[in-house]
């Protein structure tokens, strides 16, 4: 018993000390899983910062980009186009396009031609530079002497194929038009001094099949270099800031809109649909996609006369088959280019005439015949912001229509102008802000 007490007593300090060291290694083990969280637990936040430091610093920079990028935007636009009117046009109308917003009303300008190299120089000299982009599309068959309409020389020699011609001979922006109809078999015409009928040859357009054909190809190949789309004819001297402006003042979207407009003439007496005048005839994206898909199954080949009908025929009439397939298949009608004072903004004869027309004193000739009462009429006849102005066949004309709207203020052509013409020559001016450039 007594040595089971001496073994009992001596064994109880080596259990507590036993008990103590295993106390004291659990401590440490504890404190070390502590500091390890605890140091964890810092890196992971030091992490968190640093990523939440890098997306605040995007964040400003994506800002600061932005804005620098809409400075540049509206800078560069400010340079393009002069400064809207007291007439309430403005310059970034912003347009849904279903997708995204733009700021921008690009003019798609097609001109059906023959090909003319001086009317084509005269073009893309003047007006034609102010197009975002300009396309002339062309009959297939090139040759001869043209001026205006007429045919100068014996269209049975010489003509042939534009590719029979020398590369490089025609401009990269001449479009040529593969035509069913040839633009010389027309009969020949009386001239313009009232001459005996067949003494002057005169060009055969078949307009209505060099539009169509001209439309499907548009549209199958510049459809998104614009958003307006405008064909007109090489005598009609065109503004395409002015169309923008025009846009832009009815806020119209040619995303999702059907557009159709020009001058408007209602004059005919059977159950033709109202319709814009061949000068100069603007759409909306929107409505040449889906009129090309028209075109491309219209039925071909009739050789009937006009019959209200939405079909591919010789002696068509454009304007008016025109206008019948717009409304017939997208029921779109025409809409009169008129400002608030109901002022053209598109002419079909030369403005220094037009400008003397007087409702009053001439009735209601096929012009008048079908605008509302109280249309302008002699000096607020035309918009002083025109699109087209109309009839000009010579190179020389245009050129002389360039210096009158943008050469300088003080020009020969514009001192030799009567009162009137010089008069709205000037409005016009001041309105596109030309003199302040």
């Amino acid at each position: 018993m007594a040595n089971a007490s001496a073994s009992s007593s001596s064994s109880g300090p080596v259990l507590r000390r036993n008990n103590f060291i295993a106390s004291s290694h659990q401590r440490r083990n504890n404190n070390g899983s502590v500091l390890r969280i605890f140091f964890l637990t810092l890196i992971a936040l030091v992490v968190a910062l640093s990523a939440l430091a890098v997306h605040l610093s995007l964040r400003v920079t994506a800002r600061q980009s932005s804005s620098t990028l809409s400075s540049s935007s509206s800078s560069s636009s400010s340079l393009l186009h002069p400064p809207p009117a007291a007439d309430g046009m403005h310059e970034n109308t912003r347009i849904d396009t279903g997708s995204s917003s733009i700021t921008q009303d690009r003019v798609y300008c097609m001109i059906p031609f023959i090909w003319n190299p001086e009317i084509y120089n005269a073009i893309m000299e003047t007006w034609g530079k102010r197009c975002d982009t300009i396309n002339f599309l062309a009959d297939s068959i090139v040759g001869g002497q043209l001026e205006g309409d007429k045919i100068l020389d014996d269209p049975t020699n010489g003509y042939k194929p534009y590719y029979d011609y020398p590369e490089g001979t025609f401009p990269s922006n001449v479009v040529f038009i593969n035509m069913t109809r040839s633009w010389f078999d027309c009969e020949n015409d009386s001239d313009d001094e009232g001459g005996k009928s067949g003494e002057v040859k005169k060009v055969c357009r078949h307009i209505w099949e060099k539009m169509w054909r001209s439309w499907v190809y548009v549209e199958e190949h510049h459809l998104d270099q614009a958003e307006w789309f405008c064909k007109v004819d090489y005598d009609t001297y065109f503004f395409p800031d002015n169309l923008k402006y025009f846009v832009r003042h009815k806020n119209w979207n040619p995303y999702t809109e059907y557009h159709y407009f020009g001058h408007l003439i209602q004059h005919r007496t059977r159950k033709d649909a109202p319709m814009i005048v061949g000068a100069a005839v603007c759409w909306s994206r929107k409505t040449l996609d889906d009129i090309a898909d028209v075109y491309r199954t219209m039925p071909k080949g009739s050789k009937r006369g006009e019959r209200g009908r939405c079909e591919d025929r010789a002696h068509a009439t454009e304007e008016v088959t025109t206008s019948q397939c717009l409304r017939e298949h997208l029921n779109v009608t025409a809409y009169a280019a008129r400002d608030e004072e109901l002022r053209e903004y598109i002419t079909i004869d030369d403005y220094a005439r037009v400008l003397t027309w007087n409702r009053t004193e001439q009735g209601e000739w096929w012009f008048w015949r079908g605008k509302p009462q109280g249309a302008g009429d002699m000096e607020n006849a035309i918009a002083i912001r025109p699109i087209g102005l109309h009839k000009y066949k010579k190179p020389d004309q245009i050129r002389e229509l360039e210096e009158t709207f943008f050469g300088p203020a003080d020009s020969k052509v514009i001192s030799r102008l009567k009162p009137v013409a010089k008069t709205y020559v000037k409005k016009v001016r001041k309105a596109m802000g030309v003199d302040e450039l």
